[in-house]
């Protein structure tokens, strides 16, 4: 038997360790992210008619939205909803609000209760 054949049974395992481990190491593609404008229905308390997007429960960064030089976009806030509609005109409807800070990371907690988030100028992606 030739030293060829001997190493043959060895490449099929070498060829499947390498392709469970660039399988393995493969980077996780980022969160998409939720914005800038508009109101979104939160996915567990659904409303038919009110809201064409949803978003899940969880805890997201919340981010102001890019200016175009040599403007700068306004400041961005958000709003938690208990009910539709889910403006700042609405305010027996907000359950909690906050603003997207330029300098600093902030974070809001989107809780399974909630109906909706109303998004103003801000982009929120899954922290």
């Amino acid at each position: 038997m030739t030293r060829a054949l001997r190493r043959w049974p060895a490449l099929p395992l070498i060829a499947a360790c390498a392709l469970t481990g660039g399988v393995l190491s493969a980077t996780p593609a980022a969160a998409a992210p939720y914005g800038s404008n508009g109101v979104f229905g939160v996915t567990t308390q659904p409303r038919d008619g009110w809201a064409t997007t949803f978003i899940p429960p969880g805890r997201y960064r919340v981010d102001q939205s890019p200016s175009m030089q040599p403007y700068q976009s306004p400041p961005g806030r958000w709003f938690r909803c208990s009910n539709f509609p889910c403006t700042p005109t609405s305010p027996e409807n907000i359950i909690g609000t906050g603003a997207a800070l330029r300098d600093a990371p902030t974070f809001v907690d989107i809780a399974p209760s909630d109906v909706a988030v109303a998004l103003h100028n801000v982009t929120l992606t899954s922290a």
